[in-house]
């Protein structure tokens, strides 16, 4: 299996950005919730920078990306509780890894939405995975309209998640970036089962 993102797995934990991008998000995710004790699904997980963050907190991490390059460099960390996972996520997965015979408590999901070919049939996809009141986090580019940029809307996104039937749906721009654009604005959103 080649993925298109094998060829940024070998630079990706050494870029300072996505260092910088991974640990915002962190940094926002244990404000929002304890991770202690709890299983967590880190979807989209590339090498596996959050994942390690989460993994010294989480009672269990699973990792699942497509690029098996990612996939590599995520294993190479030898993360204790975490069980990582080449494949694109599909209801075969539930159904068949053992990583997924357990609901999780939260499931995150770090610059990977906007790059999904059916965000709205994803987001349903991972609301099975999730244990009652358990909490789904995501993390994009935050695009002024819809289509405009690689980003997400904030209409999109709160549209996306209310259809789904997640309950308590807040949305914020919690950090900027400046790679790619001066002040490209992190959207972050995040609701419950």
């Amino acid at each position: 299996m080649n993925n298109e993102w094998d060829e940024y797995a070998q630079d990706w934990d050494i870029n300072p950005e996505v260092q910088h991008y991974a640990n915002n998000a962190f940094a926002q995710l244990i404000k929002l919730c304890d991770l202690k004790g709890k299983r967590v699904l880190d979807f989209g997980c590339g090498t596996g920078i959050l994942t390690q963050l989460i993994s010294e907190q989480a009672k269990q991490v699973v990792a699942i990306d497509p690029s098996p390059k990612m996939i590599e460099c995520l294993t190479a960390k030898l993360l204790k509780n975490v069980t990582p996972v080449c494949d694109y996520l599909n209801p075969e997965v539930y159904n068949q890894h053992q990583g997924f015979s357990e609901k999780f408590d939260v499931i995150v999901a770090s610059s990977v939405c906007a790059f999904l070919p059916d965000y709205e049939q994803t987001l349903a996809l991972l609301k099975t995975g999730l244990a009652p009141n358990g909490l789904f986090v995501q993390w994009d580019w935050l695009a002024e309209s819809e289509g405009a940029g690689k980003g997400l809307s904030k209409a999109r996104v709160e549209y996306a998640l209310n259809s789904n039937h997640f309950r308590e749906v807040t949305l914020s721009v919690p950090f900027t970036m400046n790679n790619e654009q001066p002040g490209a604005s992190v959207l972050m959103a995040h609701g419950k089962s």
